[in-house]
């Protein structure tokens, strides 16, 4: 009767008024037809029923399979090669064990060749006098290298240097003894841009190849990753060109269409030539700049010619950028399609950065995999929320499976792994797929799927998302919020608000506009909202209490608790009359401070008095400019030294980079392949206490680059601390390095990172604190 009513069933849900979700019908070998549809709730539904797999991953050899269905599991996702090694002897055992599965390709994923352009982190500064350069660039072919004085940046010479077995050789030889700085432009394979052309023809042939040898059976449920293993896939931000014929074909077509002639494109880009005189040649060329660091000259790999420009105005990047996730998009599409033609099941990709594959309005993904690896609910919450808000974002219901679940093996696994699939459920997982290797973990996750086995109300719910900037994280974080909501970070603009220490403020800029969140500390109270036009403010609790506005005058008075409350309508930054109050307190309190100490501090009264003379014309504005002023007498008046990472005194370091959510914005990165080297950062700061200091730094690092890095200061070497803490932005936190006694007025900080395999990280800011420091994202210590 079940097979009967799902067509029925299928047929309704279309028609139902509900949000179209993907669909299919999936046709196996010598089986009858499967419907399929992925719901408003972004659960899948099998056959009419409720698909909620609570299984393993494993290996997709017969005997992990066979341990698992010993074990009493029914449903896995098995990890299989694109090559089909193995198919067919891992699709027999499934199905004569009758379990339901999907297919995850784990071998690597085609990756672009091309040129690598990171004049930040392929660098060498310091050259004044002849230097030998031995350094190993595995999957380099060859680099660019070119000479420049570091005042000018006048380009004194280049070579193109072979690189046999990734290895770089050669002897620079300045013409002067001004300082250089050697940049090398390496022709490699990417680690983050997949090959969108033949590698990908090769890859799709290959895996459709598989397929039609040994087709999956009826317990196939979908298949995850079709593009195989992606460290992390490329963002709008990369600086890779690829050398690819065919991609340069696609970009001459683009050019052409464009600007109709060169003359005009030359023009676009800042430069002008009389030997480039097609839009193929064009095509060839690759700029030689990134972000602030590099020189201003277009390359042609195949002359090795260079062509000058303006880094400043050119729109090169714009429009490689554009063909490249123009080509991606298209050619993923149609590799969807393809296994789709043979397999039509969903088909998802697993979560890896927020990247156009699943992030465009029109993605051909059915889904987005969730991979967590933690047990803590806030640090599960953090790992899961991203893929979940992906999800959510879309314009179509997507299904998002917890694809590998990483718990390791606690004491007592059974209680565990049921807390975080509780867990993993709230946040919006719709199937949870646990990494278990031995018998015990299989049994463990059998038990749990027994328990779970007749619930399927978890298909008719869904979590109800509100959005933060992942700039503004801490004070928001990824949690469930009363009423059912759940706060799930977001890669739209915006910022945190400074509101002082007893409110709290977001902007977030979506494609519904622009909205603000508020909430406080504390019990939940009325609070005076300053505005120019309170009647255009709308308000939306989420906690499921009217705040009651009450308008007046100079604004709107509403109920302000612990929970966020979204307001819309206005651009205007609503400003609370007891944060207005606070800073006023803390301005009187500093300013008796300066006294005290006889700090001259006339400059910051009179910008204080200037912008409190314009809060009642523009509160918000006025507001932002007044903690402005606050937070510089802190600074200046405090017992602690607080030093901004990206202004160092001397580095060789990358270069410093805009960060939306980092102390002044900024952040001085240090992003580099090139392995056996030191880099450091080092910093003046002022010493302002005899007695015992703690020495901090708020920083983006890798858990892995933790032990590489070291901070010095006044001669005392110390360690990074192991663990972060007051996490806040884009992957920052806070470190303790140790303790230290200064003596004289001034003290170096030097931070020093040793490159084993390449690095990646950034420095926001370091504090050095007489007594205990208690970090809070990027605020300013409230002690003198």
């Amino acid at each position: 009767m079940t097979a009967l009513l799902a067509p029925l069933v299928f047929l309704l849900s279309r028609f139902s008024g509900a949000p179209l979700g993907p669909s299919g019908i999936y046709q196996a070998p010598s089986a009858p037809a499967a419907n399929w549809q992925i719901n408003e709730n972004h659960a899948l539904i099998w056959d009419g029923q409720p698909y909620l797999p609570v299984g393993v991953r494993i290996n997709g050899n017969p005997d992990a399979i066979k341990m698992a269905k010993s074990a009493g599991i029914e449903d896995v996702i098995v990890e299989l090669p694109a090559s089909g090694a193995g198919w067919g002897e891992a699709f027999e055992a499934l199905e004569s064990s009758h379990m339901r599965y999907l297919i995850a390709i784990t071998s690597l994923a085609p990756m672009a060749k091309g040129i690598s352009i990171e004049p930040g982190g392929y660098r060498f500064d310091g050259i004044t006098e002849r230097q030998h350069i031995d350094i190993s660039l595995p999957g380099t072919v060859s680099v660019l290298a070119v000479l420049a004085t570091k005042r000018d940046g006048a380009v004194e010479s280049t070579t193109r240097v072979q690189t046999p077995d990734g290895h770089l050789e050669m002897d620079v030889k300045p013409l002067n003894d001004l300082e250089h700085v050697l940049i090398i432009y390496p022709e490699q394979t990417s680690l983050v841009q997949p090959d969108s052309w033949e590698e990908l023809d090769k890859h799709r042939d290959m895996l459709m190849g598989a397929f039609r040898k040994s087709p999956p059976g009826k317990g196939l449920r979908g298949i995850v990753d079709p593009l195989g293993a992606i460290l992390r896939l490329r963002s709008l931000n990369a600086r890779f060109v690829p050398t690819n014929a065919y991609f340069q074909l696609e970009f001459a077509t683009y050019l052409e269409t464009k600007y109709r002639n060169v003359q005009t494109a030359m023009k676009t880009w800042s430069m002008a030539s009389s030997d480039v005189d097609s839009f193929e040649r064009m095509a060839r060329l690759v700029p030689l700049w990134a972000g602030g660091r590099g020189i201003s000259e277009l390359w042609d790999p195949t002359t090795d010619k260079l062509y000058t420009c303006d880094s400043r105005t050119s729109l090169v990047w714009r429009d490689l950028t554009d063909t490249i996730s123009t080509a991606s998009d298209r050619r993923f599409k149609r590799l969807v399609a393809s296994i789709r033609s043979l397999a039509n099941v969903p088909i998802i990709q697993d979560w890896a950065g927020w990247a156009a594959a699943y992030e465009s309005s029109d993605s051909a993904l059915d889904g987005v995999g969730v991979r967590t690896r933690s047990t803590s609910p806030s640090l599960l919450a953090d790992e899961a929320g991203r893929a979940v808000s992906t999800i959510l974002r879309w314009t179509k219901p997507g299904w998002a499976p917890a694809t590998r679940v990483d718990i390791g093996a606690p004491k007592d696994y059974s209680q565990e792994l049921g807390s975080i699939l509780d867990d993993l459920t709230s946040i919006g997982a719709r199937g949870w797929f646990v990494k278990a290797d031995d018998l015990a973990a299989m049994k463990a996750v059998a038990e749990e799927a027994a328990k779970r086995s007749s619930n399927s109300s978890i298909a008719s719910d869904s979590p109800r998302p509100v959005y933060f900037p992942e700039s503004a994280a801490n004070p928001a974080s990824t949690q469930r919020l009363p009423g059912g909501s759940w706060w799930l970070p977001s890669p739209a603009p915006g910022n945190r608000i400074d509101l002082g220490s007893h409110f709290f403020a977001y902007r977030i800029q979506e494609s519904g506009g622009s909205s603000i969140a508020i909430w406080g500390s504390g019990e939940p109270k009325r609070v005076r909202l300053r505005v120019l036009e309170p009647k255009l403010l709308k308000f939306r609790s989420l906690d499921g209490i009217d705040p009651l506005p009450k308008l007046n005058k100079t604004g709107v008075e509403v109920r302000i608790s612990q929970t966020p409350l979204i307001i819309t309508g206005s651009e205007e930054i609503p400003v609370p009359e007891l944060a207005v109050l606070e800073t006023a307190a803390r301005f009187d309190q500093l300013s008796k401070l300066a006294e005290s100490k006889l700090t001259d501090i006339s400059d910051d009264r009179y910008y204080y008095q200037d912008n409190l003379a314009g809060f009642e014309r523009n509160p918000g504005g006025s507001f932002s400019l007044l903690r402005n002023v606050i937070d510089h007498l802190s600074l200046k008046l405090g017992s602690y030294s607080w030093a901004e990472g990206e202004t160092p005194q001397t580095t060789n370091f990358s270069e410093p980079i805009q960060v939306p959510g980092c102390s002044g914005g900024a952040a001085l990165s240090l992003a580099t392949s090139l392995s056996g080297r030191q880099y450091f950062a080092e910093y003046d700061t002022s010493v302002r206490s005899r007695g015992d200091q703690e020495v901090w730094i708020a920083a983006r690092i890798p858990v892995e680059l933790r032990s590489k890095v070291r901070v010095t200061v006044g001669g005392q070497v110390m360690p990074l601390g192991a663990d972060g803490v007051s996490p806040y932005g884009l992957g920052y936190a806070w470190y303790k390095c140790g303790s230290t006694k200064l003596a004289g007025s001034r003290a170096k900080v030097r931070i020093e990172v040793d490159s084993a395999n390449g690095v990646d990280l950034a420095i926001d800011a370091i504090v050095i604190y007489p007594g205990e420091f208690r970090p809070n994202g990027i605020s300013l210590p409230e002690g003198n």
